[in-house]
């Protein structure tokens, strides 16, 4: 079960890694974007980085969590695993 855990919880650091650069692709773009993409931008990195935050805490308490509790955690991680990419705009990324 150890090592489940720690699997999972390295595969979803490295998945946090990756959005959190393809959040910062989108901050660069809308840099340059015209007013109406900025606007579209920004909202679009505000519900993105919403997500982010959401799984990132999720990560946090898997860590300090008893294994009972573990199981449950970790399936609410995936459902916000799985919002997150439905929301992301960014093209996916090959693992």
């Amino acid at each position: 079960m150890l090592a489940h855990r720690r699997i999972f919880e390295r595969n979803l650091e490295a998945q946090l890694a990756l959005w959190k650069a393809d959040i910062d692709v989108l901050k660069a773009k809308s840099k340059h974007a015209e007013f109406d993409a900025v606007v579209y931008y920004s909202q679009s990195i505000d519900e993105l980085q919403g997500k982010y935050d959401k799984v990132s805490h999720h990560l946090s308490s898997l860590r300090g969590a008893n294994d009972a509790a573990w199981e449950s955690l970790r399936d609410s991680t995936e459902e916000g695993f799985m919002a997150f990419t439905a929301l992301s705009m960014v093209p996916a990324r090959k693992h």
